[in-house]
């Protein structure tokens, strides 16, 4: 019986802190600080932070549907910047800085194959890694050490990503917080949710 009490304690403590949080993620998406904080995440996790931005995003869009095409939007902003940030570095100072880094991120053969596949392809394969939910610092490094053509480079992320983060908002359009719950590792419900 005192299991059943603490069970059903955490289970109402546990749909609290939902309520709760689902109510701050409908405030930061709906404000512009939390715009802001969105694009810096997307930043990072383009040049720094290897965790797709859809962990962070897809439960934001699922708070505020309405607003989710901003959020996109703003998310595709931070992770162009961020791929021709590490473009130009890898571009201008390979030797000085990139090098520490893709040395520091043990990649030196996964950059070695993505440096002779520019030859090639180059297009095709910037716009399959950065469409994919890997990280793309690597790719972006490599473009600029191969001198790949920037504006090639900068059109394969803008399309990939807005493909990615445009069709991450049109998910949670049709299905709602579900979409959501896949991204934060667990079922979605199988019932209809009121339309927001």
């Amino acid at each position: 019986m005192i299991v059943n009490q603490n069970q059903k304690s955490l289970v109402a403590r546990l749909k609290d802190f939902s309520r709760t949080a689902q109510r701050y993620l409908a405030s930061l998406a709906a404000g512009r600080k939390g715009l802001a904080g969105i694009a810096g995440a997307s930043f990072l996790e383009t040049t720094i932070i290897p965790i797709p931005i859809e962990l962070v995003i897809a439960p934001v869009m699922a708070a505020s549907r309405a607003r989710g095409f901003i959020v996109a939007t703003v998310t595709l902003a931070g992770s162009v910047i961020g791929a021709f940030g590490l473009y130009v570095l890898a571009w201008a100072l390979f030797d000085d800085l990139a090098q520490p880094l893709i040395d520091l991120t043990g990649g030196q053969a996964q950059f070695d194959d993505l440096e002779a596949k520019f030859e090639t392809g180059g297009f095709w394969l910037v716009f399959l890694i950065s469409i994919a939910p890997v990280p793309m610092q690597i790719a972006a490094l490599a473009a600029g050490a191969a001198s790949y053509p920037v504006w090639l480079f900068l059109i394969a992320i803008i399309v990939s990503r807005a493909l990615r983060y445009y069709g991450l908002w049109l998910l949670v359009l049709g299905f709602g917080v579900g979409i959501a719950r896949i991204f934060e590792g667990k079922k979605p419900k199988i019932h209809s949710e009121s339309s927001r």
